[in-house]
């Protein structure tokens, strides 16, 4: 995880799901920094847009906007506890259809893209390898 540098910004806030967000974000957090006259020279000074925030508020817009999701039912994305392997991402939300395959396809669809979309985000998946393969000879 780390801090967005100003100068990202422009990239970050050509993502449809995060132009209104970062614009209304950075602006309560430029004036909080200003009203409380922080050094903004040190980037850990202060108040800041984070990659894994962005990418959190990413991935619950595009569950907003996603046609198989159950719009009217609870819908949250969160951090859980970090632990050795990295901070998990909780995403809690529900399918408009109760049919266990499509389902399984709507997940599927909605994981593909975050999953591919993690890199746009200086973001990694933690893949544990529960044991070594075994070679033949």
């Amino acid at each position: 995880m780390r801090f967005i540098q100003s100068e990202e910004l422009e990239k970050f806030k050509k993502i449809q799901h995060l132009t209104s967000y970062i614009e209304h974000r950075q602006a309560d957090i430029d004036k909080y920094n200003s009203n409380n006259g922080i050094d903004k020279s040190v980037i850990v000074n202060g108040r800041n847009l984070t990659n894994l925030g962005l990418f959190r508020k990413y991935i619950n817009q595009y569950i907003l906007s996603h046609p198989g999701i159950n719009k009217d039912m609870s819908l949250m994305v969160r951090h859980l506890q970090p632990t050795e392997k990295g901070i998990p991402l909780e995403i809690y939300c529900f399918s408009k259809d109760k049919t266990w395959l499509n389902y399984e396809h709507i997940m599927a669809d909605i994981f593909d893209h975050i999953i591919a979309s993690m890199p746009y985000f200086d973001l990694e998946v933690f893949e544990f390898i529960s044991s070594p393969s075994k070679q033949s000879n």
